[in-house]
């Protein structure tokens, strides 16, 4: 197994515009770890500078112990897996698995052995003999991850695997990737813009956009402490309620008929007056109950998914989704009471998109910990 380390790693194709800016990350032996974000933040463009398919403009990329910035792709000993699969039409399941090992001069009987753990782990040992114009979507895609881990390297790199798949294999795909991962303990470094692969798969998962990092850590963590509205929106489905609201003396204002009362630890960290955001899980959107009540909001659409019901409010100049459990029968236009608890609640600076907040909590919570220990 290896560690992949990036330090201050840029890329620019013109010399001047950074995709791709000041990267910092120490991925662990043995790690799956996600590099998420939407469409053009350099994904896809990080993955293929770990390959060598592009130079590192600046910066040092580490494989192991050994600076990897002028190694060929060859030489970096990790195999990668396309969003497009890469298989060849003229051959063989068997022959596309095995395809490549023949440079490593490896002998035909080891490479037989190989190709048949790798289909036998993944399913595949009654296709062998198919082309891949014979396979199924799903087919296709183990075809593809059995090649990459019939190299035994210790890394492999993937980008976007499951874009081409429907959802019900995509599900099914991920918990075989993940197994798969953990039985051979390499290290993987997944791409994907779904969200709910990365939550799902990861160990760690790094938030990209615009080039830039936004947050690295654990998905829950991420999840429960974003940095900022990026990550706060990006991350969960449906994705976190925000509404522009204004400070005052015991409360957030949504607008002119609405507020949410807080406690003055809250409310201290901002000034009464402070134009702010106001963040909301869905999840925490709650019926009020026992004189409980932050206010009233009205529906505007209802999304009965069997197991859960997403409820759509008009909140603010837009709108809000609460997502309750069980099967709820609401009408549409129905005024309904909400409740917010305090510690529900992020609010992060307006200008910037900080959470202060949930900073201050986290640095309060590792505080009381220390002074436990």
């Amino acid at each position: 197994m290896k560690r992949v380390e990036l330090k201050d790693v840029s890329k620019s194709y013109d010399g001047k515009t950074k995709v791709i800016k000041e990267i910092n990350v120490d991925i662990n032996q043995g790690e799956f770890f996600v590099l998420v974000g939407p469409s053009g933040c350099g994904k896809s463009t990080m993955l293929r500078m770990i390959a060598g398919l592009e130079e590192v403009s600046n910066g040092s990329l580490y494989i192991g112990e050994e600076l990897a910035n002028k190694l060929a792709p060859s030489q970096r000993n990790l195999s990668m897996v396309f969003q497009n699969y890469a298989l060849y039409p003229h051959l063989s399941v068997q022959q596309n698995i095995t395809f490549g090992l023949h440079t490593k001069k490896i002998s035909k009987q080891e490479q037989k052995k190989r190709c048949l753990e790798a289909a036998e782990m993944l399913g595949l040992s009654e296709l062998l003999s198919r082309k891949p114009r014979q396979l199924s979507g799903g087919q296709r895609q183990r075809v593809a991850l059995a090649r990459a881990i019939v190299t035994h390297a210790p890394i492999c790199l993937m980008d976007e695997p499951l874009s081409n798949l429907d959802a019900k294999l995509r599900a099914k795909m991920r918990s075989e990737i993940r197994q798969i991962q953990r039985k051979l303990g390499i290290t993987m470094i997944y791409v994907t813009h779904d969200q709910t692969e990365a939550m799902t798969m990861a160990d760690r998962m790094m938030i990209l956009h615009n080039g830039e990092v936004q947050q690295i850590g654990k998905p829950l963590e991420i999840y429960n402490q974003p940095v900022n509205t990026f990550v706060a929106s990006f991350i969960g489905s449906p994705p976190m309620n925000l509404a522009d609201c204004i400070v005052e003396a015991d409360a957030i204002k949504v607008d002119d008929n609405r507020s949410i009362l807080l406690n003055k630890h809250v409310t201290n960290l901002f000034h009464k007056g402070d134009e702010v955001t106001l963040g909301v899980r869905p999840e925490h959107i709650q019926i009020a109950k026992n004189g409980n009540m932050s206010f009233f909001a009205d529906v505007v659409n209802v999304e009965v998914l069997g197991t859960e019901t997403l409820i759509t409010f008009g909140v603010g100049n837009g709108q809000w989704i609460a997502k309750w459990h069980g099967q709820w029968n609401i009408d549409i236009g129905e005024r309904v009471p909400l409740y917010i608890d305090e510690n529900d609640i992020y609010l992060f600076e307006k200008d910037s998109g900080v959470c202060r907040w949930h900073q201050q909590k986290k640095e309060q919570q590792s505080t009381l910990k220390e002074a436990i220990l």
